[in-house]
């Protein structure tokens, strides 16, 4: 029979329980009451007539009952006595005697009418077994059944990934449900897909994690995607309840399509797979900056597909309740000394510090959990870091680490996550080119220093902690303190020039920007020097030889560095790299055409080799039926190869073709994915004046396209009831509560007082 560990509760959340439990047991609404600093928060009713019934919740994680009795009495019975309610009832996590009960009713008489109304931690497991609906309410109180703890944090068969294993009771212990959470539970259950986005610390992955964590309790599967979205395709096992989680699936600094993250095209069919395929779910993760500037720059991420799987989370969704029981969560559960934990129960120290400007989960958890080790006042820790967020990671970088451990974070920040073999040989480059001794014994100390502390090892794999790490060491590199021609010089690998030139173009990066500006030939030696890395290292089918070249003559005219575009020179003079996807090498000869550094005839001629490769493979498609996949090719010809009336003819003809097709379908065979096909083909029908051919084909795929429209409307106004459209009105809501949450957050910390229940 399942059970309950209600220790896993904080003091508030085992009051909202019992709040919602006893209000159906005593069949009345109780409020949670909170009332002056010797009063405690009662659950309390008052009926028509005036007569009132108190329930007084004790929560003690340690406690036994002599102890609870003994404090009962000295405690709360004054108070009782004062208040005089027509009804007391006890609620505790202690378990009780029949001879504990006796003894408590007789103490509390005549407010305590029988041992009926005393209940301890067996009788609430007991109540609570009964009410199913009830527990699944209280997301914490559900984490913590017997049943629910050995699915998602102690067996291996439902969790793949020794990362989430180690990350997920973790955060489980901290975890506060918020409207955010909420919200995207209900978009995932209605989408089965569901883009988590929002501010750096915010909490993604953790709501993202809790929501594996809800869908393993009910039998799924958890499948970390680590590196691209074709993971899933490799996971994939039919029949089996799965959800796959990408946390961070477009990178944690900028868009990192670059670097095998390709999140268009085969990003959308996975997430079409999912949505029409029961037992499958999909969770990713991502800045809210980031998502808005991947929509500009990639029109399929802005498909109504991806759009109505956002459920976005702002840091108005993190009220002055939610920030209280956050702050509360993570110095209960931290290892700072006990001494230190109660300092947060005085309001002067914990007010400041819930309602902070910048007040940030994340933040606030490695404050604390580097505090443990360093800090000797953990309030006035928080508060400075939360006054300056670089503040955290600026004192340990510039003034704590050796050398030799911040040169190995220089170098993995332009990894971001690395073997330590390739660590090493990029951090032994970089050492050297620095006239600093560069043996294995050193690189060995440095990583020593770092684990644990901001590098994580796994699997043979070196990781920043957290990415608010690679954030500080982005402003490390822009205030100067780098020698970025000695760090280009390290570079082995291809990733590395992109993640450089990324940090260059945000708008924090005006002096990394400039600093590489004045190093243009080592710049080129970089791009040069690690032109083998790239079909390698990155994806071949997103990123290839051609794109990479793309990318290094746009980073050529960010920097106007010559050196780099004459390397694009060389290497397009005479070739037309076939390996690459007819895509790329289009957008390159687009580039190479419009771009300053390159000559127009060497434009031209490189422009009219891929025209001729592309023509070539339209003509490939039509004669296998694909009018769809030659249109998509065809429109990457230049305007002087689209002037061709053959081809045009060619295509009009499979259009036709596809046309017959799709009005042969029947209802039961088509699905979303059909309408931009659809669409797409009677534009161009129309276009090319030639609906009138097949007018009743035409009439018919013209009513598909205006039934899947409908569809699709239907569900942006589902979703759109789902996700609010703004936050003022909960806001405004907040702001009207405001004396009562201030009430209510100040009993809660209050419970930092009682580190130790016993008397």
């Amino acid at each position: 029979m399942d059970s309950f560990d209600l220790g896993r509760l904080t003091d508030h959340d085992f009051e909202l329980v019992c709040r919602d439990l006893f209000g159906e047991l005593l069949g009345v609404p109780l409020e949670l009451f909170p009332r002056g600093r010797d009063q405690g928060i009662d659950l309390r009713h008052t009926d028509a007539a005036g007569a009132s019934t108190v329930v007084q919740c004790k929560h003690w994680q340690r406690g036994d009952q002599n102890g609870l009795i003994r404090r009962l009495v000295r405690e709360e019975l004054p108070k009782v006595a004062r208040l005089k309610p027509d009804r007391y009832v006890i609620a505790t996590t202690v378990g009780l005697t029949v001879d504990g009960k006796e003894r408590l009713r007789d103490a509390f008489a005549p407010f305590i009418r029988s041992t009926g109304d005393i209940h301890g931690v067996d009788e609430i497991v007991a109540e609570l077994r009964n009410r199913p609906a009830l527990v699944r309410r209280h997301f914490r109180l559900w984490l913590s059944s017997t049943t629910v703890l050995q699915t998602v944090l102690h067996q291996e068969r439902h969790l793949r990934s020794s990362w989430l294993r180690r990350r997920l009771p973790r955060v489980a212990e901290t975890f506060v449900p918020h409207e955010g959470f909420e919200r995207a539970k209900q978009v995932l259950d209605e989408q089965r897909v569901c883009v988590v986005a929002g501010i750096p610390g915010v909490g993604k992955t953790t709501v993202a994690l809790m929501l594996s964590a809800w869908l393993m309790g009910n039998g799924y599967e958890l499948h970390e995607v680590s590196q691209d979205i074709d993971e899933v395709g490799a996971l994939w096992l039919d029949g089996i309840p799965q959800v796959f989680l990408y946390d961070d699936f477009l990178g944690q600094t900028t868009l990192e399509s670059p670097l095998n993250k390709n999140e268009d095209s085969r990003l959308l069919a996975v997430v079409r797979e999912i949505r029409e395929t029961p037992g499958k779910a999909l969770i990713m993760t991502t800045r809210d900056y980031i998502l808005e500037h991947a929509r500009l720059r990639h029109d399929r991420l802005a498909a109504a597909d991806v759009t109505e799987a956002a459920s976005v989370i702002h840091l108005t969704d993190l009220g002055l309740r939610i920030r209280g029981q956050i702050l509360y969560n993570h110095v209960h559960n931290s290892a700072v000394p006990p001494a230190q934990k109660r300092c947060f129960a005085d309001r002067a120290v914990w007010q400041p510090v819930v309602t902070h400007r910048n007040f940030n989960p994340r933040l606030i958890e490695e404050t604390l959990r580097l505090a443990a080790r360093r800090e000797q006042d953990v309030p006035a820790a928080v508060l400075a870091n939360l006054d300056d967020p670089q503040r955290i990671w600026e004192r340990i970088v510039e003034h704590e680490l050796t050398d030799e451990a911040v040169h190995l974070l220089e170098v993995l920040l332009t990894l971001q996550t690395a073997t330590l073999s390739e660590l090493e040989e990029s951090w032994s480059w970089y050492r050297r080119e620095l006239d600093r001794d560069a043996d294995g014994r050193l690189f060995r100390r440095a990583l020593q220093v770092l684990e644990g502390t901001m590098v994580t090892l796994d699997g043979g794999k070196a990781a920043f902690h957290n990415p608010s790490i690679a954030d500080y060491l982005r402003l490390h590199l822009n205030a100067g303190r780098t020698r970025i021609p000695a760090l280009l010089a390290a570079f082995v690998d291809a990733r590395q020039l992109y993640r450089i030139i990324e940090a260059a173009r945000l708008p924090d990066g005006g002096a990394i920007r400039e600093q590489l500006r004045a190093a243009p030939e080592s710049l080129a030696d970089a791009v040069r020097s690690t032109l083998d890395t790239v079909e390698v290292s990155l994806s071949a089918e997103d990123y290839g030889l051609a794109a990479h070249l793309q990318w290094a003559l746009e980073a050529a005219e960010l920097l106007d560095a010559g050196p780099v575009a004459a390397i694009v020179l060389e290497q397009t003079r005479d070739r037309v790299y076939w390996t690459s996807p007819d895509e790329h090498l289009a957008a390159l000869a687009e580039a190479m055409r419009y771009s300053p550094l390159i000559p127009r005839e060497h434009a031209e001629r490189f422009g009219a080799m891929v025209d001729e490769r592309i023509r070539d493979a339209v003509q490939d498609c039509l004669a296998a039926g694909g009018w769809g996949n030659a249109m998509d090719l065809a429109e990457r010809l230049s305007a002087n190869a689209l002037d061709d009336p053959a081809l045009e003819e060619s295509l009009l003809e499979a259009a036709l073709d596809e046309l017959r097709e799709l009005a042969g379908l029947t209802e039961d065979r088509l699905t979303d994915g059909h309408l931009d096909v659809i669409e797409e083909l009677l534009g161009f029908l129309v276009d090319h004046e030639a609906e009138g051919d097949l007018p009743e084909e035409f009439e018919r795929v013209t009513a598909m396209a205006r039934r899947l429209a409908d569809a699709r409307r239907e569900r942006r106004v589902r979703s759109a009831a789902v996700i609010p459209p703004g936050s003022r009105q909960v806001l405004s809501q907040r702001e009207r509560d405001a004396t009562r949450d201030h009430a209510v957050v100040a009993e809660l910390m209050r419970g930092l007082d009682r580190t130790d229940p016993a008397d």
